[in-house]
């Protein structure tokens, strides 16, 4: 073999090691790229997966909630029935508009009840900031604990777990 023959086979060599050395390299970037592209994927994958949770209970706290501002809107209209169902009458005019006054009161709490609002009413209860809302105290007379709730001014309500109005009370000291 001549030394021209060698150094021409040398060369075809090295260009076989660097094509192999090359393809290895173009490889492992490939492998890369795919790690990459497969981890961005699946945190796309999870991102979603959060999104249609959270758009769930959005769904769910909506509808469960749906009639807060239609009660709170009706609650001033209920206290004044109250005050209203208060009243003493002896005229028999009197008495049959009253028991119609009573008949509207009752619809509309059963209404209420069947939208899940209810009435806060904490007689001897401990007070609790939360539901109460204290608007006057008082010495606590003998048998009362005192921070217990003695009198309600005005009835609270809440619409399954959430409160739509405190209820304003008398609290002992």
């Amino acid at each position: 073999m001549t030394e021209e023959n060698k150094q021409e086979k040398e060369f075809e060599e090295t260009d076989v090691v660097e094509e192999e050395a090359a393809e290895v390299s173009e490889e492992t970037e490939l492998n890369q790229q795919l790690e990459e592209a497969q981890d961005r994927y699946l945190r796309v994958q999870a991102e979603l997966a959060n999104i249609q949770k959270r758009n769930a209970k959005e769904r769910q706290d909506a509808a469960k909630y749906r009639s807060q501002s239609l009660a709170t809107e009706l609650l001033p209209v209920i206290d004044n029935l109250e005050r209203a169902l208060e009243i003493e009458v002896d005229d028999e005019k009197a008495v049959n508009f009253k028991k119609g006054v009573e008949m509207v009161y009752n619809m509309m709490v059963e209404a209420l009840k069947n939208e899940k609002i209810e009435a806060i009413n904490p007689i001897n209860e401990p007070f609790d900031p939360n539901f109460h809302m204290s608007i006057q105290v008082q010495e606590a007379e003998e048998g009362q604990e005192p921070d217990t709730v003695i009198n309600v001014i005005q009835k609270g309500y809440k619409l399954n777990d959430r409160i739509l109005r405190p209820a304003m009370v008398v609290v002992a000291q």
